[in-house]
C-alpha cells in the first residue's frame, strides 16, 4: 500500500511540469462575450427584447441620483404605471454584464422595485417594462465619483 502512495504522490508531483507548456496556448482559446464588444450593448438588448423595439413613455418613473457618489450602491426605485406590467429589465450600459436586473412581476401586483446598483463608471442607465406584449422604457445617465472626484 505505501509503495502505490508513493508512486501516486510522485505522479501528482509531475504532473504540473507537463502541463507549463501548454498553459499559454490553453489561455488564448477563451471566447470573445458578445457583451464586452463595440456593439455588444446593442446586441444584447436586442436578445432581451428577442428583437422587438421599446418605446419612450412617461409612464415608467425612474428615481436614480444624477450624481452618485460610490459606483457600488446606486440607490434606483422604478416604478411602472403601465397596464399589466410583467417584468422590468434595468440596464447599465457601460458595466462588463450591462443586464444588471431582470425582475418579474405577478399577475395584479404594482410594477415597483427599488434595489442598489454596482456601476463601474459613469453610464446611462435604462429601463425597459413589459406591458401586454410591448416594451416601454426610459432612460437617465448618472455620473459615478471616482476617488471622491467627478
Amino acid at each position: 500500500m505505501a509503495q502505490s502512495r508513493r508512486k501516486f504522490v510522485r505522479m501528482l508531483a509531475v504532473l504540473p511540469a507537463l502541463a507549463a507548456p501548454w498553459a499559454p496556448v490553453l489561455g488564448k482559446a477563451k471566447p470573445k462575450s458578445p457583451q464586452r464588444s463595440k456593439d455588444g450593448f446593442g446586441r444584447l438588448l436586442a436578445e432581451t427584447l428577442a428583437g422587438a423595439s421599446w418605446t419612450e413613455t412617461d409612464k415608467i418613473s425612474l428615481d436614480v441620483p444624477d450624481l452618485a457618489e460610490n459606483g457600488a450602491i446606486v440607490p434606483i426605485s422604478v416604478e411602472s404605471r403601465l397596464p399589466n406590467t410583467s417584468r422590468v429589465l434595468i440596464f447599465v450600459e457601460k458595466n462588463p454584464k450591462p443586464l444588471a436586473a431582470r425582475i418579474h412581476f405577478r399577475p395584479g401586483t404594482d410594477g415597483f422595485v427599488s434595489l442598489r446598483l454596482k456601476m463601474n463608471e459613469t453610464s446611462p442607465i435604462l429601463v425597459i417594462a413589459e406591458s401586454e406584449g410591448q416594451f416601454f422604457g426610459t432612460q437617465r445617465f448618472v455620473r459615478v465619483m471616482t476617488g471622491g472626484c467627478g
